[in-house]
């Protein structure tokens, strides 16, 4: 008859753990976030639950080029793009300069932006003929050039000769000689040749009136 009655006992000790608790979280709790603030000078007050949300790389807008100056197919612009890492001293922040190329395709590609949603961003343009990615190359970072005849690579990038529907302009690296091709409909920026694990990393970019602006490139070091 007395098992459905709950004792008072009961509630009393679990309150007592409860209130033993609490000071012991919140001391752990003082005790960490300026630890971990010391460390990490960029952590919130009290951020010890996220202390990476300040660790994404900036970049500063930039206008890459007008379309006046890549108005006909196979036109091409070079910009420099400024990104800030995180960095845990007070400063908060160290910049790298990523160079990168805009280039007017003769056609409409789709463009490789699957990344984007990764980051927590959403692209404005996601269908283009213009392609604007990073010109350092994936293999092992050095900065690649935008090459407009096709018999150049030839001559002077190892030897590579394209197949009939690959002789336009292609972008290609002059330490390691890997090639690229920044028209193919599939894989733009898609190796050709050399050693390079992947296609260049991409920008995202939207127009404002006369000019490509670009806001952020595809996060990643080589390879």
């Amino acid at each position: 008859m007395m098992e459905g009655i709950q004792t008072p006992g009961v509630d009393r000790r679990k309150f007592l753990k409860l209130a033993t608790a609490l000071p012991v979280v919140g001391g752990i709790i003082a005790t960490v976030s300026p630890l971990l603030r010391l460390l990490k000078p960029n952590v919130e007050r009290f951020g010890i639950y996220a202390p990476i949300r300040n660790d994404a790389p900036r970049g500063d807008v930039t206008v890459a080029a007008t379309l006046s100056e890549v108005a006909r197919p196979w036109d091409f612009k070079y910009f420099v793009f400024t990104q800030k890492y995180p960095q845990y001293t007070p400063e908060g922040f160290k910049a790298a300069n990523v160079p990168g190329v805009v280039v007017r395709l003769p056609y409409k590609i789709r463009l490789p932006l699957s990344w984007v949603g990764d980051v927590g961003l959403e692209a404005k343009v996601i269908e283009s003929d213009i392609y604007v990615c990073s010109r350092v190359c994936p293999h092992l970072g050095c900065i690649f050039n935008y090459v407009p005849n096709w018999e150049e690579v030839t001559a002077a990038y190892g030897g590579y000769v394209p197949p009939p529907n690959r002789r336009h302009a292609l972008m290609a690296c002059p330490c390691h000689l890997s090639i690229y091709d920044p028209a193919d409909r599939d894989v733009p920026g898609r190796v050709l040749s050399g050693p390079a694990p992947r296609p260049p990393r991409t920008f995202v970019f939207e127009i404002q009136g006369e000019n490509i602006v670009v806001t952020v490139v595809e996060p990643g070091g080589i390879a």
